[in-house]
This record gives C-alpha cells, structure tokens and sequence, in this order.
C-alpha cells in the first residue's frame, strides 16, 4: 500500500474509476466514435472524461477512462466523425480549428406577427467562428 499521495488528487479524494470504451450493447468497440475528451474534474493522472456513440447501434456513453484506452481508439481508421471536442478545443479532419472571426447575432424571434409595434429589448449573442484548413466553419456562443 503507497504511502505518497498523488499529487494530482486531493487528500481525501477518491481515485476515478475508469471504464473500458466499449458498446455494451453490441459487446465491441469496433463501431465506437469518439464525440468528446475532457479533464476530470478534480484531474487525475491517468485519466479523463470521454464521451462516445456506438453508430452500430446508436448506443450513447460518458465515463472516465484511461488515456492509453482513449489512444487505442483515436489509432483506429473512423473513430472521429465530424468534429471533436478536445478539452477546450475542436479538432475536424485530424486537425485544431482555429478561430477566423467573432460576431453578435440577436436572439429575438417575434413570436406574433399582429402587433409589429411591440418593442422588445434585443438581446445579443457573441458568437466565435472556428475554421478548419480544410474549409470546415462552424459558430459556437464565445
């Protein structure tokens, strides 16, 4: 039994349990795609957030796991579709997204159309564009 403490983890916290990345509906990892990976929260050393979807059978989970299990399935062709959400990052087509450009858009939607003399306070959503050097563009809320 180790008598240091890990210095990532907090006196008194317990250790994250990692699970294997697979669909346990259709029992293989073989049609898993990866949708995002995070930092635990308090950090550990080996471990972190991953969310995934089996597209075999539609099949949705998020759990910690281990960073040599989340390596295993980013070495495989296919398992990244679209974009993926990397801590605070987004990665499409193998690559980092990077920012081409910022931007405001009013979220107001006239419920009626009978009484257009109604003012109601706009309100504004900042928005970041993120580009990929293929050409991929998505907005997010910044």
């Amino acid at each position: 039994m180790p008598t240091i403490s890990d210095p990532i983890v907090p006196d008194g916290a317990s250790h994250p349990r990692a699970e294997r990345i697979w669909c346990a509906n259709c029992r293989t990892a073989e049609h898993v795609v990866l949708d995002s990976i995070e930092p635990l929260k308090p950090p550990a050393a080996e471990f972190v957030d991953v969310a995934y979807t089996c597209v075999e059978c539609d099949m949705f989970y998020a759990h910690a796991a281990t960073f040599q299990d989340v390596a295993a399935i980013l070495n495989q062709r296919g398992t990244v579709s679209g974009v993926l959400q990397f801590g605070g990052g987004y990665i499409h087509c193998g690559e980092p997204m990077t920012i081409s450009g910022t931007g405001f858009h009013s979220v107001y939607a006239p419920i009626s159309t009978e009484d257009p003399t109604v003012n109601l306070l706009d309100v504004y959503l900042a928005t970041k564009v993120l580009q990929c050097r293929c050409g991929f563009r998505m907005e997010l809320p910044s």
